[in-house]
């Protein structure tokens, strides 16, 4: 523990040599030179703002006298207080579970918004924070109100919205003390506030400081002083809260709703008397005075932590510990927004400043879903990922309905042709039209396009199809690829099931595949690589399942998408070698048969002649439907070709110079990569950008999810070594095919880019479902990650308008540009 403590104090500390916040740490030092000057009796003063509660006073008075005033040492009695919080979580949660109580700590004393406000920013909540902490402490605990009154008044003395916690104490009191234990803790708290409060208003010792208190709550008359609340939602920030709505200022409104709120709180917890209730209840009490008054600081949420991670230690809840998460990742982003508004460092981006001011209202909402959802669940039901057998259809369509809604939405944006839908969508529409120049190599196009004869042509029909149905437009070329890639997250289902015969790990990889980026914008586009992926998968899947012909006809109409369907010939060869009395077994059994025939006669041939006919009898024939079927079926793709008045000759031809141009072609492309860059997600492509216009642009970028691409990655080399160490055959032939259908582009001479990588993408998949399966802890926080970021980055993915700042937030590293 000496050691967590250590560490987490080093750590703050010297992250506290981060640059202040300019204007409040700028206060802090001339307040400290003021105070050394002229003392704490002259310190308030109408020519110089002074607007402060004595409580912090006394250490910048100490520091201007010391000569030691300093971001620094101004910090450092915060990080001293934010670890002794930590500290004394633990004491409590100890006794509960000494492994979360360890964890409390660190989520404590090393949270980001609470190191942010501290180390960072330079403010002062982290002790107003253990204040109030250690008085509901010697409250619920100890149950000597006297010490808690005293906290109490040292927390109001460093900061006046202490108030905010004096429901919940008062909720306390009446439940577990009696009426004179209650008049020890206001003469306790009274006493001490008067106390210190004295050197700093000798002249008016009654009526100084309620004076300064009321002066401070009126200097900010607006909505919201930069916290992302209710009044960030429906009025938005920094708005005179004198506005008159329906007969009454805003400010009684929020007035009303905070207490509205409090009756809410008090009656769903009327019945617990639990003492993890009583901290639930005061984490819910502090965080309904930063979602509901006006006036209200960001910081006015940062004392609800302790009590929040008390309460989900104390009632054993993870949903109370993911709401603390929950909490801590809004509350940074909120306190980031007013420090990189009036700061000027390295810290500072102005892409997050954009972001997170326009998504204000958003992370408000997010507040009020997390305050609702911990008040009318109270219960706390531990999370559990459960797949029961009568769900299981719920579960699948749910992701191939998500899969359906994120392929179709927007999907005829842009209008016009974009990237290389110039070759594909516009050869379609030329052979819709009926133009044979379509399958000629040697027509100059119109400007701007190229007929596209470098690929067999089963993806330009599938849109001429789609146009046929929906009209000439860009939803109908795109509609086809779009549903293939349904489809697609239909058999990366099928296919995990089969190969493990495991309902949750095909569900856990089709969800996976399902929040991919590169699968999501490869299926949106009129191009070939939606059908080359749909139908390799169909093939392997028919395959599996010994349904030869239709695995032979799917992999002809892979085939015929693009030729780079081959690749799943070693998968075919390997489920083949993996079935029971193949010819391979069937020439072992008549080798062996031969073998014990060597001691009593010299072999004859036609002991050969019978160990082979012996291995072809157990020869699958129908696997001679590949031999058939394949060539027919690519034939069968070209017959629009033969009726446009194109001969045999010209047939040989078109695959000669689509030969040719993959192996010869000499070009250079901005956004080119290698094989061996794209597991690792380091040059996404731009399909489509509309360009900067009026602050907004739309652009539509190839990429992959972060946590799918690097999460996958991750289960991918796990996934190698635990299949060799266990001897499992299918996580082998998962890797196997992943690794399969993108290395051999090593030996590619032409130009690559990222999405040459998608056919590996459902075997990327498969594996991460297989280690999520194996390590079910890890199955909330990777969806809820991945998750996130397809939010997150889906704008990104489908070219919807979205503001300049907000797109400035997508390019983590240099080459993402």
């Amino acid at each position: 523990m000496f050691f967590l403590i250590l560490l987490t104090f080093a750590v703050k500390f010297v992250l506290s040599y981060l640059p202040s916040f300019d204007i409040d740490m700028g206060t802090w030092i001339a307040w400290a030179h003021r105070l050394a000057e002229i003392g704490p009796w002259k310190f308030y003063s109408d020519a110089v703002w002074t607007q402060y509660t004595p409580g912090f006073l006394y250490w910048l008075w100490l520091l201007g006298k010391a000569g030691l005033a300093n971001a620094l040492s101004i910090k450092l009695p915060v990080v001293i207080a934010e670890v002794a919080t930590g500290v004394i979580i633990w004491s409590v949660l100890r006794k509960v579970d000494e492994k979360f109580a360890s964890l409390a700590l660190l989520f404590y004393a090393l949270n980001p918004a609470i190191i942010f406000d501290g180390s960072v920013w330079g403010q002062v909540d982290g002790i107003l924070a253990l204040f109030l902490f250690l008085s509901v402490y010697f409250l619920t605990f100890k149950e000597k109100p006297i010490l808690s009154g005293l906290f109490w008044g040292l927390a109001f003395l460093v900061k006046p919205q202490s108030f905010a916690i004096l429901p919940a104490i008062i909720f306390i009191l009446a439940i577990k003390f009696s009426a004179r234990r209650v008049v020890k803790f206001v003469l306790s708290s009274g006493a001490t506030i008067f106390l210190l409060g004295l050197p700093f208003f000798p002249q008016n010792p009654i009526f100084g400081l309620v004076q300064l208190v009321f002066e401070m709550s009126s200097y900010y008359s607006y909505t919201s002083v930069f916290a992302f609340n209710f009044w960030s939602i429906v009025v938005g920030m920094w708005k005179s809260d004198s506005i008159i709505f329906l007969g009454v200022p805003l400010f009684f409104w929020g007035i009303s709703l905070y207490l509205a709120s409090l009756v809410l709180i008090f009656f769903v917890f009327r019945k617990k008397r639990e003492v993890g209730y009583l901290y639930l209840v005061t984490a819910l009490t502090l965080f309904a005075f930063f979602l509901f008054p006006t006036r209200v600081h960001e910081r006015y949420l940062l004392p609800i932590f302790p009590f929040l991670l008390t309460a989900a230690g104390l009632l054993k809840s993870k949903k109370l510990t993911w709401a603390f998460i929950g909490v801590s990742v809004l509350s940074l982003a909120n306190l980031y927004h007013p420090y990189a508004y009036y700061s000027k460092n390295y810290l500072v981006s102005s892409g997050l400043l954009q972001f997170s001011g326009n998504f204000a209202p958003f992370i408000g909402a997010a507040f009020l879903v997390l305050f609702f959802g911990m008040i009318f669940d109270w219960r706390l039901p531990e999370i559990k990922m459960k797949f029961p057998k009568y769900s299981s259809r719920f579960w699948l369509f749910i992701i191939v309905g998500f899969a359906l809604l994120t392929r179709i939405l927007f999907l005829g944006s842009p209008q016009s042709e974009y990237f290389d839908e110039v070759y594909h969508a516009f050869t379609a529409r030329q052979i819709l039209h009926g133009n044979k120049m379509a399958w000629e190599w040697w027509n100059v196009p119109p400007k701007g396009f190229a007929y596209e004869w470098t690929h067999p042509p089963l993806a330009k029909l599938g849109m001429v199809l789609g146009m046929l149905i929906f009209g000439e437009n860009s939803f109908g070329w795109r509609i086809p690829g779009a549903l293939l890639g349904v489809g697609s997250v239909y058999l990366v289902y099928l296919i995990a099931k089969k190969l493990f015969d495991d309902e949750k790990i095909a569900l856990l990889s089709a969800g996976v595949f399902a929040l991919d980026g590169l699968p999501l914008v490869m299926s949106r586009i009129g191009m070939n690589d939606s059908y080359i992926l749909f139908f390799a998968l169909a093939s392997i899947y028919l395959f599996m399942e010994q349904k030869n012909l239709f695995s032979a006809i799917a992999f002809g109409l892979a085939l015929s998408s693009k030729w780079s369907a081959l690749w799943a010939i070693p998968i075919l060869g390997l489920l083949y070698l993996q079935r029971k009395d193949n010819i391979f077994r069937g020439l072992k059994s008549a080798a062996l048969s031969l073998r014990k025939d060597v001691d009593t006669a010299s072999i004859h041939p036609l002991d050969f002649a019978r160990g082979f006919l012996e291995a072809f009898n157990k020869f699958e024939k129908g696997l001679l439907w590949f031999i058939v079927l394949v060539p027919a079926v690519y034939l069968a793709i070209y017959v629009p070709f033969f009726l446009s008045g194109h001969g045999w000759p010209t047939f040989i031809e078109l695959q000669k110079q689509m030969w040719w141009y993959h192996t010869r072609l000499k070009a250079t492309h901005p956004y080119t990569s290698t094989w061996w860059e794209w597991p690792f997600l380091v040059r996404p492509i731009y399909l489509y950008t509309s360009g900067y216009a009026k602050g907004v642009v739309a652009n539509i970028y190839a990429m992959g999810n972060p946590a799918v691409f690097w999460g996958g990655l991750a289960a991918v080399v796990w996934g190698i070594y635990y299949a060799y160490v266990n001897k499992i055959k299918s996580l082998g032939l998962v890797i196997f095919s992943y690794l399969v259908f993108f290395v051999p582009w090593a030996l590619s001479p032409r130009i690559m880019f990222l999405y040459h990588y998608l056919p590996s993408i459902p075997f990327l998949a498969i594996a991460t479902g297989y280690f999520l399966k194996r390590t079910p802890k890890a199955i909330i926080p990777f969806f809820l990650i991945a998750g996130i970021l397809f939010i997150y980055f889906f704008p990104h993915w489908t070219g919807m308008t979205i503001p300049q700042s907000l797109d400035s937030l997508y390019y983590w590293f240099p080459s993402w540009r």
